[in-house]
């Protein structure tokens, strides 16, 4: 489906049109879920932050003065109820589910061997993602598969510049160090 411009969801929402928000949330569910899960690390808690986090952007969109990109300010909502979420549990260790591929479109036209070798890579990847400190895994997120800027990544998080420069350098370096131990333990066990 082809969206269009978020402002135009935005004033229809807030001319009664309901309709109009589930457009909204379906344009943006996909990465509003996978932030939430790279924070909580559990698919049913980021599908809950996910859903809450829609519920108190639709009550709030009247608030929403256009300042920054809509994405910006949704995504911090969802960051905020994630890390509230997490706050609560306390419980950093839980597996992480397989996330949804966010490219499933594109693996129509790529033949079976290219396509199970970027499953493969995705999934290592997700692996190395959660070996990662929440705060990390939310940054290379945000910066890397839903392309904010530092700018907007300070704006959400509610960091400085130099601190989201920071954990992206330490989050690739971690990611790095994830990868390289999770394919070191893959190859011993082959041998």
């Amino acid at each position: 489906m082809r969206f269009q411009e978020d402002h135009h969801y935005i004033e229809k929402t807030l001319k009664g049109n309901l309709n109009a928000f589930g457009q909204l949330i379906q344009k943006h569910e996909k990465y509003a879920f996978t932030l939430a899960l790279r924070i909580l690390k559990n698919r049913e808690e980021a599908e809950e932050a996910a859903q809450d986090a829609f519920m108190k952007a639709f009550h709030s969109l009247k608030t929403f003065e256009g300042k920054s990109k809509f994405t910006t300010w949704l995504y911090k909502i969802v960051y905020n109820e994630a890390l509230g979420r997490l706050r609560k549990s306390k419980n950093f260790t839980i597996q992480l589910d397989e996330v949804e591929e966010l490219a499933s479109d594109s693996l129509d036209y790529l033949d079976g061997l290219k396509a199970l070798q970027l499953i493969e890579r995705k999934e290592l990847i997700q692996r190395g993602l959660d070996a990662m400190k929440p705060a990390e895994s939310a940054v290379l997120t945000l910066f890397y598969l839903e392309e904010q800027s530092i700018k907007e990544i300070e704006e959400i998080m509610d960091l400085k510049s130099s601190h989201v420069k920071i954990l992206l350098h330490r989050g690739r370096k971690s990611l790095l160090e994830s990868l390289q131990k999770i394919t070191k333990s893959e190859l011993i066990h082959l041998l």
